[in-house]
């Protein structure tokens, strides 16, 4: 085994030829010699070995090479050593740069050579040989370089200086030129008590360093009275009795360093969210797009209105955003009024599952199916508790295959990916400054209330959050996110650039699900009613295949009403899913009458009916005013006619009092229909009649024969002689 200047050899066994660590400092091929110094405390004298001796105990594994460390105060540049340490290396150096820097090399490990050349050095210079060996030893220890020779200050402060108290360290205190009592001595039990006070400040039981020194002070030195008076005062030990403030913030700070000091001040949570160390990034160990999503749920800071009345405020809607990990692609989204809960996860995360080309049509935003071609499922979900700690979800983990992942409380920091999403749709849309936002600043008493200016209904606000999603997806540049093998094909560090190089490459780590399954674990899933006249869902009415063949209508007609399951996508109202007897999914479209609810998503318009349905109090007053009206003048009506039945002459039988009926009928509708007003344009126009006529019929007019008159309508109408 070959060795070299500088090795540091270390003995295995008893057959080495060394007996601790040392290193080699010079070899003489010739005279085969290799000198060694120990490096063990003190430093001593170097001393010689064959270097044929040292080779072959290293090859038979009496003796090893080590690796020493470099101390930590050598490992220094040389433009960052100030004047004053060159200065101080370089005059060391010098001292003995003549000895190993000398007429041939090694010459002062030569038998003889060394004694003779330090006595000379040492007359030359005027200084002891003592020093001379010292710097030399130190030298050839640490590697034989000039830093060598650099001032060690690593162990400086560490060790407890041990003072007599009759002679204490540092200037006396004065106060105008007065001498005052110095601060106690520390001794251990001190700074215990110290460690014990401080604490209260490094925990962040108390907001200000004094505060905990006035605690410890209290409670470890002073002197408690006696009397069991609880207002009694507490008096201090005398200043030579006590430690300083400055001692006690020197002590509490080497018991408590910076991190473990804002750790316990800002709390746990807090810290671990905004100050933990960075051992990595979200992407670490994911196999590629469509391997991990993050979901997560945000209120948007603006209020809306009803998609039927811009007058009726439905409050913030909650937007719910699902991210690929890997490409930071926003691969599902939900806007809407439910949750944050598993009810609002569960469409977003529909939504993330299923093509968005129809999604987008129906909120009035036309795109080609590759411009958002995301409609994969996922082999992981990362959320919040709230929402996926819920026992619906686990139909994500059983049914459809899916790993959840709850993010503990309070860590955001574990879903990055979608909360970074939230403030750059925020910035892009300006949310804030929409009709009806909340205010981006503070609002000024006496300021309009700004939900008195919501405008936009549900409908329109998704529109915007679509068309943000859609620039987020092509414009946020991320370069951090592109791969060795993206930069190779020129690829945009953008979502949209890496999801599509992804479907190119085949690389999309998708979970491939049947429809019916996904219908089955993500759609909302509610009661429906079979009755004579369609599927009742939410007040609106569907048919289908299933109910018609059936007859279920009918049935329902004869039988009574009766539930069904049935699925329903909240972002419309147009169709609704029924199972079979096959348990195969069956599409349920709207009747004729109802189609007009197409269009709306199906809690607005389950908010409309409920609204149509309520009365409001000015109504009720009306009609109870009208009822009462009706009340009075039937009750005056009855009155009236009961004080003229009085003034009559009675009949004195019952018999005489029914009998006559159908003639009394004849009469009274003569009565009826002599008195009746006859319409404009029914009338007999007299200057289109013959004179004949007019006179033949003038006494009947004037004897007020009824019957006769409409018998004379009825002639003169036109086609009556045919």
């Amino acid at each position: 085994m070959k060795v070299r200047v500088n090795d540091v050899l270390e003995p295995v066994t008893e057959n080495s030829p060394i007996h601790g660590m040392v290193r080699v400092l010079f070899l003489d091929i010739e005279n085969d010699v290799a000198s060694l110094i120990g490096l063990q405390d003190p430093l001593r004298s170097p001393f010689d070995l064959t270097i044929d001796e040292l080779s072959k105990s290293i090859s038979e594994g009496d003796t090893k090479h080590v690796v020493v460390q470099t101390p930590e105060y050598m490992l220094v540049l040389e433009e960052d050593l100030t004047d004053k340490q060159k200065s101080d290396r370089d005059y060391k150096w010098n001292v003995i740069a003549p000895l190993i820097e000398s007429h041939y090399p090694g010459q002062i490990f030569y038998p003889g050579q060394m004694g003779r050349m330090i006595s000379e050095r040492a007359a030359e210079l005027g200084v002891t040989l003592k020093q001379i060996y010292r710097l030399l030893y130190r030298f050839w220890a640490n590697g034989q370089i000039k830093n060598a020779f650099l001032k060690n200050y690593a162990n400086t402060g560490k060790s407890v200086r041990n003072y007599d108290p009759s002679k204490p360290p540092g200037r006396k205190p004065k106060y105008q030129g007065v001498d005052v009592d110095r601060c106690k001595f520390l001794d251990a039990a001190d700074i215990k008590c110290i460690q014990i006070g401080y604490a209260l400040y490094a925990d962040g039981d108390v907001s200000k360093k004094t505060s905990a020194y006035n605690k410890m002070l209290s409670k470890f030195y002073s002197v408690k009275s006696t009397s069991k008076n609880p207002e009694a005062e507490i008096k201090l030990l005398p200043t030579s009795q006590m430690p300083s403030a400055r001692q006690f913030i020197y002590w509490g700070e080497k018991a408590f360093d910076a991190i473990q000091r804002e750790r316990g001040r800002m709390g746990e949570r807090k810290w671990i969210k905004d100050r933990r160390p960075l051992s990595g990034t979200v992407r670490d160990g994911l196999r590629g797009p469509g391997h991990q999503f993050e979901i997560d749920a945000t209120i948007a800071d603006i209020y809306l209105t009803n998609s039927y009345s811009r007058h009726m405020l439905i409050g913030r809607p909650v937007v719910y955003v699902v991210i690929d990990s890997f490409s930071g692609m926003i691969v599902g989204l939900y806007v809407g009024l439910e949750g944050p809960s598993w009810n609002g996860a569960r469409q977003a995360l529909f939504n993330a599952f299923s093509s968005k080309a129809e999604y987008c049509a129906l909120h009035g935003v036309t795109l080609a199916a590759e411009e958002w071609d995301c409609n994969h499922l996922p082999h992981q979900i990362y959320a919040d508790r709230g929402e996926m700690i819920a026992a619906a979800s686990d139909g994500l983990a059983k049914g459809l295959k899916i790993e959840i992942g709850n993010a503990p409380p309070y860590r955001p920091d574990w879903k990055s990916v979608v909360e970074s999403s939230f403030r750059v749709l925020n910035n892009i849309t300006e949310i804030r400054w929409l009709p009806g936002g909340v205010a981006a600043r503070d609002k000024e008493r006496g300021e309009r209330d700004y939900r008195l200016d919501a405008t936009l209904n549900l409908r329109e606000f998704t529109k915007i959050i679509i068309k943000a999603v859609l620039h987020y997806n092509k414009f946020n540049w991320q370069p951090d996110r592109l791969t060795k093998e993206m930069v190779d094909d020129n690829i945009d560090p953008t979502p949209a650039s890496i999801w599509k190089w992804a479907l190119e490459k085949g690389v999309i780590d998708s979970n491939n699900k049947p429809d019916d399954l996904i219908y089955l674990n993500l759609l909302p899933r509610d009661k429906a009613t079979v009755r004579k006249n369609g599927i009742v869902f939410r007040g609106m009415y569907y048919t289908c295949d299933i109910a018609t063949a059936n007859n279920w209508f009918a049935k329902s007609r004869s039988s009574g009403v009766w539930a069904v399951d049935c699925w329903y996508d909240p972002n419309s109202s147009a169709h609704i899913w029924i199972q079979g007897d096959n348990k195969k999914f069956e599409r349920c479209t709207l009747r004729l009458a109802d189609v007009k609810y197409a269009e709306y998503r199906s809690d607005e318009i389950f908010d409309v009916l409920e609204a149509t349905r309520q009365v409001s109090p000015s109504h009720k007053r009306a009609e109870l005013e009208s009822l009462i009206s009706l009340q009075q003048t039937t009750e005056n009506t009855i009155s009236t006619a009961m004080a003229e039945k009085k003034e009559e002459l009675a009949p004195t039988t019952k018999s005489e009092k029914i009998k006559n009926i159908r003639k009394n009928r004849a009469d009274e509708r003569e009565l009826l229909r002599e008195k009746a007003t006859v319409p404009d344009g029914v009338r007999v126009d007299e200057s289109a009649q013959p004179a004949q006529i007019l006179k033949k019929n003038k006494d009947s007019y004037a004897g007020g024969r009824s019957s006769q008159v409409i018998d004379m309508l009825k002639r003169l109408r036109p086609g009556a002689d045919k």
